[in-house]
């Protein structure tokens, strides 16, 4: 049986990204030797990002998909680990299991992680951490989380048909990609989303010459 763990610390974040229209939470949490970037990515038209938290390992380049369960706008985060995925977070530990004469605890091991947890996460920081580690993550993570990632080149906004709404998927490469600060980046999100508008990607280095900036499109 797979033992449950609780990231019930993940509550007041989860819910001032979905308060504040940006579906996107990351941040990173260092433990012992470990190094945990923790990553979720939401949408709801699309259900295949429901209830996912990713967790990349940074000293062992692990990247693990782990399942949410319960209520998260309560606070409730539960989750079930295998004992093979267990042994992987002792790894980034750098715990030597079979040199270890002492039990490692779990519980006590992600109640110190759940309360490290932050409160509050600024655009800014979501967006920063994301450029920088973007290199090392993006080739594990799936590709619904961002839309064409080959294409990192700004053209500029355009026309939905009615009944469509722009993606999250392809407005988060605003984050990645596009020159803007956070304020900005927002502003513009918002805009397209009122609108009824979504941006334009092209990975045409012919084009390079075209690319827009954020500002250029609020």
């Amino acid at each position: 049986m797979d033992d449950k763990y609780d990231l019930s610390g993940l509550q007041s974040i989860y819910n001032e990204a979905i308060e504040r229209d940006e579906p996107t939470i990351v941040f990173e949490l260092n433990n012992g030797q470990g190094k945990f970037l923790f990553m979720m990515f939401f949408d709801s038209e699309d259900e295949s990002t429901k209830d996912q938290l990713f967790v990349f390992m940074r000293n062992t380049q692990r990247m693990v998909k782990l399942k949410l369960y319960g209520n998260h706008h309560r606070g409730q985060f539960y989750l079930y680990l295998k004992d093979y995925v267990k042994d992987w977070f002792k790894k980034e530990l750098l715990i030597d299991s079979a040199n270890s004469t002492q039990r490692f605890d779990f519980d006590v091991f992600f109640a110190s992680l759940n309360n490290s947890i932050p409160q509050t996460l600024p655009l800014q920081a979501k967006i920063k951490k994301l450029r920088d580690l973007w290199p090392e993550v993006s080739k594990d993570l799936p590709k619904e989380i961002v839309d064409e990632d080959e294409k990192t080149i700004l053209l500029g906004d355009k026309a939905l048909p009615t009944g469509s709404k722009p993606r999250e998927k392809t407005l988060r490469k605003l984050y990645l990609y596009a020159d803007g600060n956070a304020d900005d980046i927002t502003t513009l999100i918002s805009n397209l989303k009122r609108l009824n508008r979504t941006v334009a990607w092209t990975n045409d280095i012919k084009k390079i010459d075209k690319a827009m900036k954020v500002k250029d499109l609020i």
